[in-house]
């Protein structure tokens, strides 16, 4: 069951300086927020996970610590729950996951614990909540079917819902997923823990995998990676491009007004793909990326739209540790038709009014 809101512990409110730098930059590190006792238990829950599903990776000894091999993705992909959703753990080569985003552990670790500054950046009551699991071990939480959501959903449950290929562009107000499934995109749990081996290869001299989450349109406004382990600098931290928020959040907007869709895969040239907009090149010839490092419970909080990457791994003895979660805003915050209305391209349009 849901714990409340008022039992959780929060972390500090943001000053107004902090605000400030979360509006310049697009991103926010708060090192050591989150509980220590909270950080200790989810990294024994993994290693506990690990020693069931992968037991050649020793805890005690970092030479196992290699990548995933094509054999062992394989055979972790095969073991698929019966109600459905994705295997509890999967991966492959030096990246891993284990879907546990709407257990109650993660929950409280983390977006419950920034719920106050979810509703001071976003609005007081404007935000979804992170309920999590039900008696029944599903999920049930609102979700704008677009495109992108269609394709999510497919993407981690298959055909199972039966939903169609093109999404109506209006929100389901109770969408169940099981437990393992995409519960991110109703706000009811985290990505899980996403986990990079030592030695991760280079993203090479274009850093193809820095992107921009998602399509523009949508209830995501405010995003969060929480460590759970120390991450020194160079060993897989969330990568970000100051400033570039903004560049994204106009560009990919005056695309979808211009009537190009997120999933417009037709086009020689998409304005808003997520990893090849022109503007992305722009960013990455202009802007110097920072490497958001920091102990454990340290939190990146960032805009939806800013550019960004997981970072190399350089360490020979650190696994990086993190959970994603993306604070959602309310049907009855943002109705429908605004959801896809940004005809003013205003960035803050939907945030609280300290922020503002």
């Amino acid at each position: 069951m849901s714990i409340s809101q008022s039992k959780v512990k929060q972390v500090k409110a943001l000053t107004v300086d902090q605000i400030a730098q979360f509006k310049r930059d697009g991103y926010l590190v708060l090192p050591t927020a989150l509980d220590p006792e909270l950080c200790r238990q989810t990294r024994d829950r993994m290693w506990e996970t690990i020693a069931t599903h992968l037991p050649r990776i020793r805890r005690d000894d970092p030479s196992t610590w290699g990548p995933v091999t094509e054999e062992e993705s394989t055979r972790l992909a095969a073991a698929k729950p019966e109600g459905g959703g994705e295997p509890y753990l999967g991966g492959k080569g030096h990246r891993f996951f284990i879907r546990n985003g709407a257990e109650e552990l993660l929950l409280n670790l983390a977006p419950r614990a920034v719920w106050g500054i979810a509703e001071q950046l976003l609005g007081k009551d404007t935000v979804v909540w992170p309920a999590g699991l039900d008696e029944s071990g599903t999920t049930t939480g609102p979700c704008f079917m677009s495109d992108d959501a269609i394709t999510g959903l497919a993407s981690h449950l298959g055909d199972t819902l039966g939903q169609p290929e093109k999404g109506s562009f209006t929100t389901q107000e109770a969408l169940q997923l099981p437990k393992t499934g995409p519960v991110w995109l109703t706000g009811q749990g985290t990505r899980g823990l996403y986990c990079t081996l030592p030695g991760s290869p280079s993203p090479g001299p274009d850093l193809g995998s820095a992107h921009s989450d998602g399509a523009c349109y949508g209830r995501w406004r405010l995003q969060m990676a929480a460590y759970t382990d120390d991450l020194p600098a160079n060993s897989g931290g969330f990568t970000v491009w100051p400033g570039s928020h903004t560049r994204v959040w106009k560009e990919q907007w005056e695309a979808f007004l211009d009537g190009e869709k997120h999933t417009d895969k037709h086009l020689e040239v998409r304005r808003a793909g997520g990893y090849t907009d022109p503007v992305i090149g722009q960013i990455k010839a202009d802007t110097d990326p920072v490497d958001c490092h920091g102990p454990a419970g340290t939190v990146v909080l960032w805009h939806t739209k800013i550019l960004h990457m997981a970072g190399q791994n350089q360490a020979a003895d650190i696994i990086r540790q993190a959970t994603i979660y993306g604070y959602l805003k309310t049907p009855a915050a943002i109705p429908d038709p605004l959801v896809v209305d940004e005809t003013n391209l205003d960035i803050w349009r939907d945030w609280s009014d300290e922020l503002r």
